[in-house]
């Protein structure tokens, strides 16, 4: 199983994956940060792209010997499902943290980000939502084909409301880094649990 905890810039992944590693200890899971295989200087959609099946490809490793792969990192549903060997997961699971507007400009600016660089991170953000709620939304942003053959055609006849396009969101903007772990670690054992089948499958 895959379970990718998402969302963009200032939403709480960082902190909420240190915090998860930490209560994960003893149990079948693997958390990972995504950039963690390395980011080059031109990083660009193409080589996210390649990067998403290099990690869907260690899911599918890992879930032979019955290990989970916890994945943060900032990774549209959509690209996550298109992966060339995503319907080898036995299960697929997607959870958005997201943050408001204004939340997200203040973490930003916290963090010493120039005020244009935060109106992207804003615009990015709040598309980021829109496509977890709608496949449709704004699909051609990263529907782009390159020599990771991405395969768009999985869900590009889906539409708002298709339960195989489904994600839990959780709203951050009032929660302590603690408690946004905290919510997290609660989706992760109940998806483990459940073991709700592939959407590919």
């Amino acid at each position: 199983m895959l379970l990718l905890v998402t969302g963009a810039s200032a939403a709480g992944k960082s902190t909420t994956l240190a915090a998860l590693a930490d209560a994960a200890r003893g149990l079948p899971l693997e958390c990972a940060e995504f950039d963690s295989v390395g980011v080059p200087p031109d990083a660009d959609t193409a080589w996210r792209h390649a990067a998403v099946e290099q990690w869907v490809q260690r899911a599918v490793s890992l879930q032979t010997s019955g290990v989970h792969l916890v994945l943060f990192g900032q990774v549209p549903m959509g690209e996550l499902l298109a992966a060339p060997s995503a319907d080898r997961l036995d299960a697929i699971e997607v959870c958005l943290l997201h943050c408001s507007a204004a939340v997200r400009a203040e973490r930003l600016r916290r963090r010493g980000y120039a005020e244009a660089d935060i109106v992207h991170h804003i615009r990015f953000g709040e598309w980021f939502l829109r496509h977890t709620l709608d496949p449709a939304d704004g699909a051609e942003v990263i529907r782009l084909d390159n020599a990771t053959g991405m395969r768009w055609g999985r869900w590009a006849d889906w539409s708002k409301g298709d339960p195989r396009w489904a994600a839990e969101v959780i709203g951050t903007d009032a929660l302590q880094p603690r408690e946004v772990a905290t919510r997290v670690e609660a989706w992760v054992r109940e998806a483990v649990t459940r073991a709700r089948p592939s959407p590919l499958r």
